[in-house]
This record gives structure tokens, sequence and C-alpha cells, in this order.
């Protein structure tokens, strides 16, 4: 005689089929992955949770009448074993795809964030007094990559002074940052005025 099912009240839970009789592999890993998805509810939604412990004490009944049933087969542990090995991708898949879609979504919003930096630094330093004390925020190259950082690793440009005091390596390489097509001209003020529009402090550019 098979194993009943249990009578739950709880109407979220995945109704399962009516064992074989004597109950194979699947069947008791089956209702153990529904003991699990019962024991979850019970510890995630502990303020009016969504089932009740006669449910839990049911389920929990249910598969070890599944086990109880098999006691004697050498072989059922290998088996219960298999047979979760063969169930759990499927079950898992939903969990994937949700990681899948928050990595994308983290990625978008790195990209946001860095977008949203670089015009704040333009907008910044676009409004900043044409003065020897004025002070710049740091401007992302136009591919969003931050020119103080890996693989850049330049000096900041906070001042007009920081510009001013770069060495010639340093100069051309954020010209070539902020003007990749481009090609760095041979004169410093040249490079200094690329630079300076680069990161939108048009008002300091000297004629």
């Amino acid at each position: 005689m098979p194993v009943a099912l249990p009578e739950l009240t709880q109407d979220r839970l995945q109704v399962l089929k009516v064992p074989d009789d004597p109950p194979n592999p699947a069947n008791v890993a089956k209702a153990y992955i529904l003991l699990n998805q019962a024991s979850s509810r019970a510890i995630h939604y502990l303020d009016g949770r969504l089932i009740s412990d006669d449910d839990i004490c049911k389920v929990a009944t249910y598969a070890t009448q599944l086990i109880t049933t098999r006691i004697g087969r050498p072989d059922i542990r290998d088996e219960v074993v298999a047979a979760l090995r063969d169930t759990m991708p499927t079950l898992l898949q939903p969990v994937r795809n949700d990681i899948t879609r928050v990595k994308t979504e983290l990625a978008g919003a790195r990209r946001d964030i860095r977008r949203n930096g670089r015009l704040i630094g333009l907008t910044w330093n676009g409004n900043s007094r044409p003065t020897d004390t004025a002070t710049f925020e740091i401007v992302p190259f136009p591919n969003f990559e931050d020119p103080t950082t890996a693989p850049h690793n330049l000096p900041p440009l906070h001042s007009p002074q920081a510009i001013d005091e770069l060495g010639p390596h340093h100069l051309r390489a954020y010209v070539r940052g902020y003007h990749p097509n481009l090609q760095a001209p041979g004169d410093r003020n040249e490079c200094i005025k690329l630079v300076l529009t680069g990161i939108g402090a048009y008002g300091h550019v000297r004629e």
C-alpha cells in the first residue's frame, strides 16, 4: 500500500503525486525538497507566516514514512543522492537566472554612476572661475575610466596648478585619454589647452 500524501492546508506548496509502491528514490527526494520548501517558508515568514506548524509536521512525517519504507535497501543513500543530484539543477536554475539578472543590473548601474560622475565633473569645472585658486573635479575619460586609477594611475587634476605641473609623459597621457582620436601635439601649451577642454574647464583655457 503506497504511503498516503499529506493533507496540507498550505495551497502554495507544490502538490505531490502519489508515490510509487514501494517508493522510488525520486519520490523520497521530492518529499525532502517539499520539506525544505516548507521549512524555508517558516523561517522567512515569521510574522504572519505562510505555513503552519501542523503542515510542517505532516510533510516531515510523510518524508520520514517514505524513507522508512525503503529501509533495508543498502543502496538507498546513493539512490537518493543521485535523485537529488538530477533534480537540483532544475530547481536551482531560477536562482541562477536571478543572479545573472542582478549582475546585469549592477553592471548597468555602475555604467550609470560613471556616466553621471563624468557629467557632474564637467559641469563643476565648466562653472569654475578662471583663477589660480580654482578647484577641479576629477573627470573620467570619455570611456568612463578614472584617469587616477589603474590602468592609468595619472596624477589627479584638482587645480590649474596641478595641470601646469604635469610632466611631459603624464600630460600626453591625459591628452590621449580625453581626446582619443587626436595625436598629442608637440607644443606643451596646446596639450594643456586640450586637457582643460577635456575636463570642461573652458574658462581656464589661455589663448
